[in-house]
């Protein structure tokens, strides 16, 4: 690693940081908004949203599962630059074939999304006590639904751009689709403008308009612009099984690895929310920390992955190396940031969400608990990002399982029914998974497998594939 790798991922990581902390003010938003109409809406939106967060886990790997092919490809295509035109105008055709069959993936996707959100009032009746949540709680999860097609079109070519380097135009897309999603949500929550106050489904409206908007942007600069057009996307001329199959290959342990994640953290916020609501509503807020920790990591570990996956579409391991450990140089930079913003304003981070007494000073001891342990999350996350999103995502899926089933469930009905240590018992044991899921990714780091993972099968066996649909 040098000062150049360093700068490079910056160059590339920090649009998709600006996108990414768009979407957690969005998310906070969300939070704050709802929050004010009281702590038990706070809570109602803490289990929709995550809840939601099941939905969008289902669509939002199409990001990392076109990037990880799509990525490749590019780097075969930055290696051949050379070539005769007619050479790399096929290379380049061959790169965006890759977003049609992705797109045709996304929108299946998001259709089993819309069907599992079908189920979400059964699934909430038998993980609460609190039955009241389950009302304000289901009519958000209803409207949210209708997004998930939409959403899996915007992530599939957020990934595709990713991989070709053209991260400008994703925080373009993310912060004006997050920053509309504010608007809308302030008006169709308050009633603002003349429109009613519709609480907490104006959340999920709000969220619901931006997105569609957001997609109808990134679909026209696909379509539009000159930087894309070179590679004849959209055309869905040359849909390929074997495509289809290799994106679901790099997409679906993403999906079943944060599927089976959220649901564990469901449950675990059910176990939370029988020890009181108001342990919920900080729960909650902890939680949001933990997306403000993600989204400003995740933007130069993304930016890493893509030139991971670029050096390692031109044979260049070392080079995919050295851009790892540029991840990991930013991602301590800003753990420690992080931490220190924690200890020193807590209260006030707390006041953000809810200015009551009791929340604020349970909330403010909740923080300060989990400071030490954000900070070694953060260092362990770029190294999974990096995984995910250049088809190793299989050992994450791994790691998640064991250390959720182990920390999260086991030593949490450990410490709260035959301990009773109470909520702090449950935090104690959500603390252990954080620690034990980033040691499995600095060892799967250090062994190096990621290095060799086939992610295309295209490249490999050119001459045996047969068109799904041909011109």
């Amino acid at each position: 690693m040098n000062i150049a790798h360093i700068k490079r991922v910056i160059l590339l990581g920090a649009p998709l940081l600006a996108g990414l902390v768009s979407e957690f003010l969005m998310i906070i938003a969300d939070s704050i908004m709802v929050g004010r109409l009281g702590t038990e809406y706070l809570a109602a939106i803490g289990i929709a949203s995550m809840f939601g967060e099941l939905l969008w886990v289902i669509v939002w790997p199409m990001a990392p599962g076109t990037q990880t092919i799509a990525a490749r490809r590019f780097g075969q295509q930055k290696k051949n630059t050379g070539k005769d035109v007619t050479t790399l105008n096929a290379m380049m055709q061959k790169t965006g074939n890759i977003l049609d069959n992705a797109i045709i993936v996304a929108i299946v996707v998001g259709c089993v999304a819309i069907v599992i959100a079908m189920f979400s009032r059964s699934i909430l009746n038998f993980l609460l006590d609190d039955k009241t949540l389950i009302p304000k709680a289901h009519i958000y999860i209803a409207t949210l639904k209708w997004l998930m097609p939409l959403a899996g079109i915007f992530y599939a070519i957020y990934g595709f751009l990713a991989a070709i380097n053209q991260t400008k135009i994703i925080m373009v897309a993310t912060i004006g689709l997050n920053g509309l999603n504010i608007f809308f949500n302030y008006i169709l929550i308050f009633g603002k403008f003349g429109f009613p106050a519709l609480g907490i489904m104006g959340a999920a409206l709000g969220t619901l308009l931006a997105q569609g908007l957001g997609t109808v942007f990134l679909v026209s600069y696909v379509l539009l612009s000159k930087n894309v057009r070179s590679y004849q996307c959209l055309t869905f001329k040359m849909l390929r099984w074997n495509i289809i199959i290799d994106i679901l290959h790099s997409a679906y342990p993403i999906i079943f690895q944060l599927g089976f994640a959220l649901l564990i953290f469901l449950y675990f916020e059910s176990v939370v929310a029988n020890i009181g609501t108001l342990y919920l509503a900080v729960t909650h807020i902890v939680f949001t920390v933990f997306v403000l920790k993600r989204a400003m990591v995740g933007g130069f570990a993304e930016g890493g992955s893509i030139l991971v996956g670029n050096s390692l579409g031109e044979g260049q391991k070392k080079e995919a190396v050295s851009y790892a450990y540029a991840a990991e140089a930013m991602a301590i930079v800003i753990g420690i940031l992080l931490f220190a913003f924690i200890l020193f304003f807590t209260e006030d981070i707390v006041r953000v969400f809810n200015p009551e007494t009791e929340l604020v000073e349970i909330g403010s001891n909740a923080l300060r608990f989990f400071a030490l342990f954000i900070l070694i999350e953060a260092i362990g996350f770029p190294f999974e990002v990096i995984f995910t999103h250049n088809g190793w995502g299989r050992y994450v899926l791994f790691s998640e399982v064991t250390t959720t089933l182990v920390f999260v469930v086991g030593f949490t009905l450990l410490f709260t029914r035959v301990f009773d240590f109470g909520i702090y018992g449950a935090w104690s044991a959500f603390a252990m998974y954080l620690v034990g899921h980033s040691l499995f990714m600095f060892a799967g780091f250090f062994s190096k497998k990621w290095l060799n993972v086939q992610v295309d099968s295209e490249s490999m066996e050119m001459e045996h594939v047969r068109p799904v649909l041909s011109p």
